[in-house]
Parts: C-alpha cells; structure tokens; sequence
C-alpha cells in the first residue's frame, strides 16, 4: 500500500517529505513538495481535520520570514489573490502571518504547467489554444475587475488541466492603483513575456497582461516566445522596439490565421490597440473553440492520470501521513529528545564502582598513561633511524607528481572550484567573486560556445583562484618547456581529481535544471561522467534531460544531499570537492 502511495504521489507531481520537512503548517498536513526556490518551499496539503481537497501551501524560509518588509510583500501577494475571484484562478484557502512558519494556502489545481505541457507533451493545436484565449480571457477580466495586475504572465503560471486553464503565482502582482513600479524603477517579471511600455517606461495594467498572455499563448502553439527566448537585454530590445519574429508568426498563421491575427493584435507596441480580456473570450466564443471537449493526447491522459492521483491522496488519513516520507526520515514527535550518536548505541561496559574512593582509578590512569609516552618515544626513534634522506625525498616527490592525469599539470589546485574556462579571466576583471552580474552584464558575458543560453545562464562567474602557471600560454592550454619545479620537502602532491582538471567549462553556482541547456550543463555532464555517473548515450551535450536528471539524483543520493535532480550550490560544491 504504501508503493502506491508512493506512486500515486509521484503522479500528483510531489515528491515525498523528509525529516526537515514540517509535520504541521497550520491546519495542513503535508503530504509531499511540489517545488522549492529561492524564497521557500511549496508543499502539497490535506486539511488536519480530513476534510475534502487539497492545497498548495507555500512556506517562506525563515531568514526571509524574518524581515518585517519581506513580511509586508508576502502578505500584499495574498490580499492581492484574496480580490480574484474566478475558477480561472486557484482560491486562496488561508494565511499564517503570526505563527512560527509563515504560510499561505492556496487550492491545488492537479495538471501541468503551461511550459511543462509543451515541453513533454507537444505544442498544442488550434482548438486547444483557442481554449486557453477563453479560458485566460476570463481570469484577465476577473483580476481587471479587482484592479489587480498579475506582472508574470508566462508558461510556467498556466496551468492546465481537465477542467481548463487557470492563472497561478500572485507574487509579483501588483495593484493597478499603486505606484510602486514607477516609484523604485524596478522591472520584475520574465523578459521574453514582459510588454514593451513596462520595459520602456516602468508602467503595467491589464493591457500588459495582454501582451503577456499573447506570448504564452503563442510560445502554447509553436514552441517558441514570439520575440525570442532568453533573459537578455537583446531579447528586451526585441520585446521594446522591434515587431515579434516573422517565422514564428508565420508558423502560427499556416496553421489558423484568424488566430494568428488576435494575437498579433495583443501584440501591438501600443497599449491602446490591443483586445481587451473579454474582447479574448468573446473571439474565441465566436471562433467555436470557447469550450473545446479534451487537450490533445497524450496531454489529456496525462492530465487525468494527475487528477486520479490526488484523488487517491485525498483518502489518506492523517494519521496515515507520516508513511508517505521517506524512510527513516519519519518526523520526530514533538518533546522527543535528540538520538545520541551511532557510536553511542553500543552496550557500555560495566564495571564496578571503586571501593577506596577512586584513588585505585586515578593509580591505573597513571601507569596508562606512561606507558603510551614511552610507546610513542620508541616510535618516534625509530622514524628517525629508518627515514630516507632529505635528497631521497627531494627526487621522489615529483615523480609521484607526475603519475597524474596528461593535463594535470595545468589544473587548479584547488579542489573546490574549477578553473574558469578560457578568457573568463579577462572578463571577470574587476568583479567580486562569485558575484551574479545583472541581465545586462551577463548578455556581454555569456560563455563564447553556441550553445550558452542568451543572457548569459553561466552569468555566475567565479574569479580566478590561483595565477596561471610559469609554463602556461596564459589560457591554461600549456606550451614551452616547462622549468625544474622545486620539489616538495614533505609529502606527495595529491593528483587532482580528473572531474576538477578536466571539467573547466562553467566556474559559478547558477540553479541548473531539467530542460536547460549551455555550459552549466556541459560542466555538470563532464564532472559526472568523469566520477563515473552516466548522462545517456548522446554524452555531454549541453542538453539536461532525463539521463542526466538521473545521474544527478544518484550523485546526490550517493553524497546524503537532498534528492531533486536540481544542481543548486550544495550539489556544486559536492561535484567540484575532490572526493
């Protein structure tokens, strides 16, 4: 029974619990994470008190939940979801502001997200785009009615399931009445999706959101943003000033003009142009696609394979719940005081208690102690006598230096980081180490290969740590002769580890994930496939898809980390440590 929970909570899109994990989020239980970030944890929840449904309870983690002003942010996102009120959206079920986590619940909505469909199911048809310009039109109209712009609209907030499309992840919306973005000068949101005047001048309503929604919708039917994938401050340029890319529109048009035209409408650089949400809902009524039946296959069973999975959820009882974490990971009651240590377990040897006040103790203490002093003189005399000479430990030393591997003569020496590849030293000047350059900074700094995300993915980039060898070229590949090295008066040179010396492609700690691509990939493949982890038969390839998902979870399993398949700065610096 509790494979099949197992399974049907895999299914549900969770993952099980473990022993860091709450066993309590106000009145929820969770039942397993759904997904982590930077800012916290979301959970998937039953009610304690075993009432029907699910929820989506996201965690704050506690150095944010701290901050009064993080505080005031996260309890505006739930005011501001609190206003909409439309199926297309999931209802906000509670908050926790005063207790010891800081939460808030909202109803699960068991399907995929928009990217996700795309990604592992196909782009859609017609018919099933023509669903979401209904169904996405309804939630614009419902936040316009609130006075509440959403600022993010992208594939990764849509989610998608039997029911239809719904609009999820209020954190950055905004009130259509504040004046907050124009008063900091900030752009927050996703580039590729954001609409021109909020890039241009900093302003943002419901006709932003149109503009965005016409990118999702777009990236729904050909795979692809309208004006180009990336972060960058190319892709920005495109989004601000230019018209979107004429193959991508001309791939919607062969395949349902009247569509294509819409959203080539929604797109227009000004704002006074576009539909408005119900204009949206009322074409796609008109167009006879306003209530399609199913998505495509294999989405539509992919979708009722979730809703069945949370439906299985749903009948676990509480008590039940603890049997979904992972085993030994099982939460410890409260009150329970900590297990000792492994070495503690063993049965201690009893012996009696001394009956002349210990003073027979303290005699014994003494001759044990004088004897392993005379122990270690004897040792100590005889390293003496039988060590080689200082010049025997001279020549000895580099030879066993040089057993390493052919390029291990110009690899870092130190084994938590790897060098940075080649020019990166130029580039790097003048920035502190480690530092995360802005969009801007990192679309001048991505990696010189083709296939380095725009924007820079690798934009994390780590200073040199040690000065190029004397015998090097000055971009580590080497050349001359290299000079007498003076030998080491001790011990050996470690080799340094072929994952370390021979993985040299990205320096930095950047989240790298299922479905990305560029350097950061490459630099994961390479440090797995040299501790011997295999990434599938295409090797490294820059490309993070299963087999390489796989190999990072075993690596994770295999060093106690957690095990998410997401290489964050933990799994870095387990893959460049020279174990």
């Amino acid at each position: 029974m509790t494979d099949q929970r197992y399974a049907a909570l895999e299914q549900a899109g969770a993952t099980p619990l473990k022993s860091t994990d709450p066993g309590r989020i106000g009145p929820y239980v969770p039942l397993g994470l759904l997904g982590s970030g930077g800012m916290g944890r979301v959970y998937l929840a039953r009610p304690a008190d075993s009432t029907p449904g699910l929820a989506a309870v996201k965690v704050i983690r506690p150095e944010y939940a701290e901050d009064p002003r993080f505080r005031r942010r996260f309890e505006r996102e739930a005011s501001l979801h609190a206003r909409v009120h439309t199926p297309r959206a999931p209802q906000l079920l509670g908050t926790g502001f005063d207790d010891t986590l800081l939460w808030m619940a909202t109803q699960y909505v068991p399907g995929l997200n928009l990217a996700d469909a795309v990604r592992d199911c196909g782009t859609l048809a017609p018919a099933g785009v023509w669903r979401l310009v209904a169904d996405l039109g309804q939630a614009l109209s419902a936040m316009a009615a609130a006075d509440v712009v959403h600022r993010d609209l992208k594939p990764s907030n849509v989610i998608l399931s039997p029911q239809g499309a719904h609009v999820i992840d209020f954190g950055i919306a905004q009130a259509a009445d504040s004046s907050a973005i124009t008063s900091t000068g900030s752009r927050v949101g996703t580039p590729a999706y954001m609409s021109p005047e909020y890039l241009r001048e900093g302003r943002c309503d419901t006709a932003s959101d149109v503009f965005s929604l016409a990118g999702s919708l777009i990236y729904a039917a050909t795979g692809h943003a309208p004006f180009g994938d990336g972060t960058g401050v190319d892709v920005m340029h495109r989004v601000a000033f230019e018209e979107p890319k004429q193959e991508i529109m001309a791939e919607l048009a062969a395949v349902d003009p009247a569509l294509a035209a819409l959203l080539s409408a929604c797109l227009a650089k000004d704002p006074a142009g576009r539909p408005t949400p119900r204009q949206l809902t009322e074409a796609a009524t008109a167009a006879g696609h306003g209530r399609a039946a199913v998505w495509h296959e294999p989405l539509s069973a992919r979708l009722l394979a979730r809703g069945q999975a949370c439906d299985a959820l749903e009948q676990v009882g509480v008590h039940e719940t603890v049997q979904l974490r992972t085993p030994t990971q099982q939460p410890v009651p409260p009150g329970t005081p900590p297990a000792p240590p492994s070495w503690q377990h063993a049965t201690p040897i009893q012996t009696p208690a001394p009956e002349d006040g210990g003073r027979r103790n303290k005699r014994k203490a003494y001759l044990a102690v004088t004897a392993g002093l005379a122990v270690c003189a004897v040792a100590a005399g005889a390293f003496f006598l039988t060590r080689p000479s200082l010049d025997e430990t001279d020549s000895a030393a580099p030879a066993a230096a040089g057993s390493t591997a052919p390029d291990a003569a110009h690899a870092s020496p130190l084994p938590s980081s790897s060098a940075s590849p080649s020019g990166d030293k130029e580039r790097g000047e003048g920035k502190e180490k480690g530092k995360e350059t802005s969009p801007g900074e990192a679309e001048a700094e991505k990696s010189q290969s083709p296939d380095a995300p725009a924007g820079g993915a690798g934009a994390t980039q780590s200073a040199p740590t040690a000065e190029a060898s004397p015998t090097s070229d000055g971009d580590g590949s080497g050349g001359g002769t290299a000079p007498t090295a003076t030998p080491p008066k001790t011990a050996t040179t470690p080799a340094t580890p072929p994952w370390i010396s021979q993985c040299t492609y990205y320096s930095g700690t950047e989240l790298t994930d299922y479905g990305d691509k560029g350097q950061r990939v490459v630099q994961v493949q390479c440090m797995l496939t040299k501790r011997g982890y295999s990434v599938g038969s295409a090797g490294v390839d820059g490309e993070f898809g299963r087999d390489t998902e796989s190999a990072v979870k075993q690596f994770q399993s295999a060093k106690g980390l957690e095990v998410d398949g997401q290489v964050g700065p933990n799994t870095w610096a387990a893959l460049r440590s020279s174990t």
